[in-house]
């Protein structure tokens, strides 16, 4: 079920932290929102280190800085989500992942990575 977060971003769980983003983070987001007229769902926000261990997240993770987000816009696959985020002046990491719909931001150095899912993992 989505909730709105005190800084009206949309979270997919009440326990995802939004409320620490960085206006440079808020401001890809918004852009985002604005581009295809739609929310931004967040399904992965601020995260403490132990929280971020247990997702198994990169030591470091600018999740654990307020400067990273996972987000989905509801009817935009993750793939034209990403495309548009990459076109974003002064953004960051770009990621995509085979096993959620969600793509990451982050304010960071500009990076991109896909990672896809092998075709026996389909099955």
């Amino acid at each position: 079920m989505t909730r709105i977060a005190a800084n009206g971003l949309a979270v997919q769980t009440p326990d995802i932290d939004v409320s620490c983003f960085k206006p440079e983070l808020m401001g890809m987001i918004h852009d985002i929102e604005n581009h295809f007229g739609k929310k931004v769902l967040v399904t992965s926000g601020y995260r403490d280190k132990e929280r971020n261990r247990r997702v198994g997240g990169v030591e470091g993770s600018l999740h654990t800085h307020c400067n990273a987000a996972d987000i989905q816009v509801k009817g935009v696959s993750n793939w034209d989500l990403a495309t548009y985020a990459r076109a974003l002046p002064n953004r960051g990491g770009v990621g995509t992942y085979c096993h959620t719909k969600s793509i990451h931001i982050d304010t960071g150095r500009p990076r991109d990575w896909n990672w896809t899912c092998d075709v026996a993992s389909r099955k």
